[in-house]
């Protein structure tokens, strides 16, 4: 749809997220079917599926790579992302939803909200996307769809608009959907496998849930509506499209969401997802034009969704192509874009030709000549591109708000079998790392191993699996460890002077800055309040890039330091001994100094998830989390099962998996997600310090250490060897 048939107000960017194993993939697979791009439907538990392609995805059985599609529904042209649903792979769902205009979320029938469902429903949230819910498994006979519908509310704060609902038999078999805004029933035919349905009156059993769920459907929408409010308060009928307009309304401005149900395995209830894909979630003109500002310049740039813009494209991903080495993913934000123009990369300055402009079908492509303003498409440059980047017309530079990742929680050691591999390996790496910005590749500064880390142990698992069979790089994993952090435990104040001799010339710097503790969760920040009568700008600048380097590494552990704030406060310079460098080091020194005196909390990253076990096996599952320090919330009964909400340290989940199986003979499943960092209780924190060559002195430092302990809740270490009572405070 390029060129003269192609009409912007009939496109739609969205994309499919869930929690693992909620039927997305199923879901997107019955899409391409039925809207014939397909012609034979794959399934999951075959390894069949068009969106899963790669070989890991199909022997594990799950979506590891975010794959996009294109198809048309309905006059419509629907770009689709198919994301993963495992926490490990979070980022794939971070930079698509950043492109696209809306969504469809699966939940389970079964499980109802879980984990990751929230963790992708609040980065929608993040992200201002609308959304449309589909309830899937319902031919299951423990599936509650007014459940999940009470849950959706409960935890993620919605109002949901039921515009179907099951009708199933006595025994609990799914017979069909009712649809409240028509009042008509929808059946599925079984032997086209969902293709063919049918519309029929409803049955007599039927008639009071449709009343129940459409008045529900009614007050809501009068709830948000005037219009609709004064119809319905005076018993006017409402036709189905003043329902269907108020139902967008509410939906583009995400003050409301539609919820819908099926069955995907079961092609009940897919092709009405598709209708209210179309019919409910926004045109790329209908939100918010994006943002961005020139290379230089803080001043906002608005770029509207129209093709007779100039360019501006955010390439959201690079995946490894096997002909041209790497292919990007582009969402077109305003202008047009076409093979053989050369373009401005606004991040790094550099002018790039388009080789080759593709139409993306998961691993496969068709070649475009040109796209328009508001498509997604592959693309091909002549020069190194980035994820994050901005291709932008030469005439308007601008560069649009970059994805930020979240930073890795999990690292294990990697070494090649042989030294004459060790080029490759680290090569190999990197080329992953440039695909995955949450695959991080460091050197340990006091063993010098080379470390990976990544958001869970199967996203290093399955990364590195792609150096052996995509690189054929063979290689020696050690055991996963947690990223530790730490914090100031107190304020202190501190004044630095730096005075000496380097390659004959005298460097002096006297820095006075002021470190505090920051409440959890806010990062490092790094500021001044220096008047320019004290110390030149430039000084002030270098101290604070100083200060900003010595919160890489924390004196008394030597991990990264979180959530502390720096400011520089004054400071003296001499007019000829003076340099930037002097005052860098200066106040690299002085953090030091004051992050020695305050004191250091250690943290670890801590998850937060759901454990769904068979009632019989409630005890051993609650006394396995107990002796791995977690937190249970709330155990709630669904059926034959209990659901634990529970939080956990990262480092007791590793190989939790097959214990929570051989507990529960295999019928119970967990799902956690990294939600923050917290302290690490005393003894465990003296372990882990001592591994690292830290620990708390003997004597007269042990007295020390004691006091710190005390004034900072027992959680406070110090450098054996290095600990300074001096500085105790």
């Amino acid at each position: 749809m390029d060129g003269p048939a192609y009409d912007i107000h009939k496109v739609r960017n969205i994309g499919v997220v869930a929690h693992i194993d909620a039927g997305k993939t199923t879901l997107s697979e019955r899409v391409l079917y039925y809207s014939g791009r397909i012609h034979r439907m794959g399934e999951v538990h075959e390894g069949t599926t068009e969106m899963d392609w790669m070989s890991q995805e199909r022997q594990r059985g799950i979506t590891i790579t975010a794959a996009a599609t294109t198809v048309t529904w309905n006059g419509y042209q629907v770009n689709l992302i198919d994301t993963p649903g495992h926490v490990d792979f979070t980022v794939e769902v971070e930079r698509s939803l950043r492109v696209l205009d809306g969504a469809v979320v699966v939940f389970s029938g079964v499980e109802g909200v879980e984990s990751q469902s929230e963790a992708v429903w609040h980065q929608a949230d993040r992200y201002k996307v609308p959304r449309v819910a589909f309830v899937n498994k319902l031919d299951r006979g423990e599936a509650d769809f007014a459940g999940t519908v009470a849950m959706m509310e409960e935890r993620l704060g919605v109002v949901p608009l039921v515009l179907m609902f099951p009708w199933k038999d006595k025994d609990g078999r799914l017979l069909g959907l009712v649809d409240v805004v028509t009042g008509k029933l929808l059946e599925w035919d079984a032997e086209s496998r969902g293709l063919r349905f049918a519309d029929r009156a409803l049955p007599e059993e039927l008639r009071d849930p449709f009343s129940q769920w459409r008045e529900t459907l009614l007050e809501r929408l009068a709830d948000h509506s005037d219009s609709l409010a004064e119809k319905y308060l005076a018993g006017t009928p409402l036709s189905e499209q003043e329902i269907h307009d108020v139902v967008r309304e509410l939906t583009v401005q995400r003050r409301a969401v539609p919820v819908l149900g099926g069955s995907a395995l079961g092609n009940v209830g897919v092709q009405p997802v598709l209708d209210a894909a179309v019919r409910y979630l926004p045109a790329p003109p209908e939100v918010p034009p994006v943002e961005g500002h020139p290379p230089d310049s803080t001043q906002v740039v608005q770029c509207r969704a129209d093709a007779s813009e100039p360019l501006a494209a955010l390439v959201f991903k690079v995946a490894a192509d096997p002909y041209a080495d790497r292919l990007l993913y582009a969402r077109i934000y305003s202008g047009r874009i076409s093979e053989g123009e050369v373009v401005l990369n606004a991040d790094s300055g550099r002018r790039v030709r388009i080789v080759r402009l593709f139409r993306l079908h998961a691993n496969r492509r068709e070649r475009l000549g040109a796209a328009w303003a508001g498509d997604i498409v592959g693309v091909i440059t002549s020069e190194q591109v980035l994820t994050g980047d901005t291709l932008c017309a030469q005439e308007r530079p601008v560069v649009l708000e970059r994805i930020v990742f979240p930073e890795p929680v999990v690292f294990s050691a990697v070494e090649p079998r042989s030294e004459a591999e060790e080029g490759k390996l680290r090569q190999s790496l990197e080329r992953i790392a440039q695909e995955d910005p949450t695959f991080q590749i460091v050197e340990d500064e006091g063993t010098g191993q080379l470390l990976v880390g990544g958001m869970g142990e199967l996203q290093i698992q399955v990364q590195l699996r792609r150096v052996q069979d995509e690189f054929g790089v063979e290689h020696r994993v050690g055991r996963p460890q947690v990223a530790y952090k730490q914090t100031a435990a107190s304020a202190a104040d501190v004044e630095e002077e730096y005075s000496r001799t380097l390659g004959g010339r005298a460097q002096y710097a006297k820095v006075r800055l002021r470190l505090s503790p920051l409440p959890r969760g806010r990062g490092v920040s790094v500021s001044a309040d220096v008047g320019n009568d004290e110390l030149p700008r430039e000084y002030v600048e270098a101290a604070q890039r100083g200060a900003g380097g010595a919160l890489g590494s924390s004196p008394l552990g030597g991990f990264a330091v979180t959530d502390v704030a720096v400011e520089v406060v004054g400071g003296s310079f001499h007019p000829v001994e003076s340099s930037e460098f002097a005052f860098e080091a200066c106040a690299t020194q002085a953090v030091r100094r004051g992050l020695e005196r305050a004191g250091m909390i250690l943290l670890e990253p801590v998850a937060v998830g759901d454990i769904i076990t068979p009632g019989e096996y409630l005890g051993e599952v609650v006394s396995d989390l107990g002796r791995r320090r977690g937190q249970i919330h709330k155990i709630a009964t669904r059926g034959p099962v209990e659901s634990v909400r529970v939080t956990i340290p990262v480092v007791e989940t590793f190989g939790y998996a097959t214990q929570l199986r051989s507990l529960t003979q295999g019928r119970a499943t967990c799902s956690l997600r990294v939600a923050h960092y917290d302290v690490v209780p005393e003894e465990t924190a003296r372990e882990v310090l001592r591994s690292r060559g830290y620990g708390y002195g003997k004597g007269e430092d042990q007295d020390q250490a004691a006091k710190l302990r005390s004034r900072t809740g027992g959680c406070c270490c110090a450098e054996v060897g290095r600990y300074r009572p001096e500085y105790a405070g």
